[in-house]
């Protein structure tokens, strides 16, 4: 049995490009009691602040310091229920708004101040994946105990423009030109059309997922625990297969990009056995 202990608070730390602490502070509490899982949230920089998300089944909260001195903008209490997903700023229904699913509620506040813009019931009470958003509408999906995916008008009138009740818990979905495609849990590929949740189809790969889909070079690239990774074409019509890769045994990561190429990491063994890698996928000659 592995024992991970958290010091019961999240600590932020700022450093340099020499390696060099530059300030380090402790920005809230974090001590699950129900849920014995580790912190997952991802840090999010938003101008001259990091924004931090400290969601359990305690006084939750949600932060803004500057990243220069560590200093604290702004704190909004979250409702005490443990939850993963990161927040996210978009420029959506005319104004930039922090977007962040959990706890049964589709939530935006401004990212200058903390305070809550609309909040509206759904998804599920644990989320893993981030929101994504058109210029009207932000998209959440989730999760635990049960299985949502619900599309919300951003403009504050709390409408639920549609949902249904498939899932991504911990991957993110993906929206492209107007259509939103989701790998869910199970390993089925949907596409959505945005505005209003019509299927315009569904095609059976394999889960389980948890790495999140990147669009590059006109390309989906989306991966599965195992080590599957489809190559797609955005298609709104059918599910446009390119190629499907291996990568190891395991993929939970999900891919970056950088000038021309992708990095992956990937796991190939078993325990005590296995061994991480990570992959730069280029052209050749690059």
């Amino acid at each position: 049995m592995s024992l991970f202990f958290h010091h019961r608070k999240i600590v932020l730390t700022a450093i340099d490009l020499n390696g060099n602490v530059a300030w380090e502070k402790a920005v809230g509490p974090y001590n699950p009691q129900m849920y014995k899982y580790g912190y997952a949230a991802s840090p999010l920089l938003v101008g001259s602040s990091v924004i931090v998300s400290g969601e359990y089944d305690g006084r939750s909260w949600l932060t803004a310091l500057d990243r220069k001195q560590g200093r604290e903008l702004w704190r909004t209490p979250r409702p005490q229920n443990i939850t993963f997903s990161s927040p996210v700023v978009a420029k959506v229904a005319g104004r930039d708004q922090l977007l962040l699913s959990g706890s049964q509620q589709v939530c935006a506040y401004n990212p200058q101040s903390g305070q809550l813009l609309w909040s509206v019931p759904g998804t599920t009470a644990a989320t893993c994946g981030t929101m994504i958003w058109n210029d009207q509408l932000v998209f959440a999906s989730g999760g635990y105990p049960k299985a949502e995916t619900i599309a919300v008008a951003a403009d504050g009138s709390r409408r639920i423009a549609w949902k249904n009740n498939q899932k991504c818990y911990e991957q993110s979905m993906i929206i492209v030109d107007g259509f939103v495609y989701a790998l869910t849990d199970k390993g089925v590929m949907y596409c959505w059309q945005a505005d209003d949740g019509r299927e315009m189809w569904r095609e059976r790969l394999a889960g389980p997922v948890s790495s999140s889909p990147v669009l590059a070079g006109g390309l989906i690239y989306w991966a599965n625990e195992n080590g599957s990774v489809f190559v797609f074409r955005p298609n709104s019509q059918r599910f446009d297969l390119v190629c499907e890769n291996r990568l190891g045994q395991e993929i939970f990561a999900s891919p970056a990009v950088a000038d021309n190429r992708l990095l992956w990491r990937y796991a190939k063994g078993r325990k005590p056995n296995r061994q991480e890698y990570l992959i730069c996928i280029g052209t050749s000659g690059e």
